[in-house]
């Protein structure tokens, strides 16, 4: 429970540097940020939400505010050209004024980790929600999630050395292609 709360997810500000944030919420409550061993243990089952919450300002909006926003310390401070720190400076201004004028855009996700068998769920097929789920919960437990796959479910399987060793050389068979007609078709 220790580690779930020093990673708990801990909400955006408009003046954070960071666009994008992740931590623990409490499973099916994204604002529920109290951890205690109801809310997260059932059975044998530890079930967490994956927050990740992201600034999203229109990039045409940023770049027309800033645009306008040269012109006018241009203008003010009589300069043909603003120096790359003004521009960084400018630009770090409108992002935090705009960001103040809309929230952060918020998704959860499920995971329910069984820690009798070891076997953890999490409701995403993205390759980007798998990486930041292994990273945070590396970060938390001190451990590697390692994907199921058909050769993770043959070692399980209790396999001989000899028999693993020809089930590495098995090469990947795809069934389906892009050009390949649908059946009925």
């Amino acid at each position: 429970m220790k580690n779930i709360k020093l990673r708990k997810f801990e909400p955006l500000t408009a003046e954070d540097e960071e666009s994008e944030r992740s931590g623990w919420c409490v499973i099916d409550r994204v604002f529920d940020l109290d951890f205690d061993h109801e809310k997260v243990f059932y059975n044998s089952y530890l079930n967490l939400g994956l927050r990740i919450d992201r600034w999203r300002v229109p990039p045409a909006l940023l770049k027309a505010q800033l645009q306008e926003a040269e012109e006018e310390l241009k203008a003010k401070k009589g300069l043909n050209k603003l120096g790359r720190a003004q521009k960084a400076d400018l630009k770090q201004r409108i992002t935090i004024r705009l960001r103040k004028r809309t929230l952060p855009t918020m998704r959860a996700y499920d995971m329910s980790w069984n820690l009798d068998t070891g076997v953890l769920l999490f409701w995403s097929n993205s390759r980007r929600l798998h990486d930041e789920l292994a990273a945070v919960f590396e970060k938390t437990f001190g451990l590697t999630i390692v994907p199921e796959s058909p050769f993770m479910a043959a070692v399980e399987c209790g396999l001989t050395d000899e028999q693993l060793h020809v089930l590495r050389g098995v090469e990947e068979t795809i069934f389906f292609t892009q050009n390949a007609k649908r059946i009925g078709e």
